[in-house]
């Protein structure tokens, strides 16, 4: 049985354990909070840009808009990865790497080139440890999103498929389902899709004469990229969102495992105080006795 003292400064150490992630799971809460208002008020701004694009792409023809083509051929494609600056997090970095690791591997079975950007330091070091390359690294602001990451992506990817460079533009980031559950998922960002509106969809739509300054295909140009600035922001806050749900639940699980093992620990040292205790009255008697 180990010693008295031993055990004291094991209990101590869990104990100071137990306080750390207390802390950083209460620290991850708030922040959860706060990205997730984040994502509440870019949602009606990404809803309202998409709507406006829908009811234009049902009147005019999008085929030579260039983020709109399809590709005649598949060579190259560009996949922005999202994961996490630090850990402690349980499997959030596990699930998007998995699904990176899965598209290189379909890649190169395809004899296809595949680049990558990355947010967050653990995909990129993944990334660089499977040899892949990394066209952008924005590493360092996991947790903290902000909008002058999101113009940097989307230059690369709206100017790289604009030139013909990349034939596919793709996010795989962790969708945020709950505070229990987040969804590695994989979204092709480009080509963008033409979205057609039934004609009886179109009238409760559109109920008056709209008329739009300048062109419907200027505006569509304009457009555009905004949308996909806003669906890259929305894919970042929704990762974040992921990252902090994800550590506030590994902290949580950690904290409790810190209680309980300071329960059995001051089991196993209440135990070894008794049993010293009971040894020493033990002595104490075969003493008197002795001297009788």
């Amino acid at each position: 049985m180990p010693a008295f003292e031993t055990l004291r400064k094991r209990i101590k150490t869990v104990a100071n354990t137990e306080k750390i992630t207390k802390a950083m799971k209460m620290i991850a809460a708030v922040k959860l909070r706060k990205l997730q208002q984040q994502a509440d008020n870019s949602r009606a701004y990404a809803n309202n840009i998409e709507e406006i694009v829908r009811e234009i792409t049902a009147k005019i023809d999008t085929a030579l808009h260039p983020l709109m083509r399809k590709p005649t051929e598949n060579n190259k494609t560009l996949i922005v990865l999202m994961s996490s600056d630090r850990g402690l997090c349980g499997g959030y970095n596990s699930n998007v790497n998995r699904l990176a690791l899965q598209a290189l591997k379909e890649a190169k079975d395809n004899n296809t080139e595949l680049e990558f950007i990355t947010v967050g330091k653990n995909g990129r070091d993944m990334l660089r440890r499977a040899g892949a390359k990394i066209n952008l690294d924005l590493s360092g602001s996991s947790g903290n999103p902000n909008y002058s990451e999101v113009r940097d992506i989307s230059s690369v990817c709206i100017n790289g498929f604009a030139d013909g460079e990349y034939d596919e533009v793709s996010l795989i980031y962790n969708r945020f389902m709950s505070v229990l559950s987040q969804k590695p998922v994989e979204e092709i960002l480009l080509p963008l899709s033409r979205i057609v509106v039934e004609q009886s969809e179109a009238e409760i739509l559109d109920p008056k004469m709209i008329i739009y300054e300048p062109s419907l295909q200027e505006i569509l140009i304009s457009l555009l990229p905004r949308m996909i600035e806003s669906r890259i922001y929305h894919a970042l806050l929704e990762s974040a969102a992921s990252e902090h749900a994800a550590r506030m639940t590994a902290m949580d699980s950690a904290t409790n495992n810190a209680k309980d093992m300071i329960q059995t620990l001051t089991l196993v040292m209440n135990k070894a105080r008794q049993s010293t205790i009971t040894k020493e009255l033990m002595d104490i008697v075969n003493g008197a006795e002795a001297m009788r």
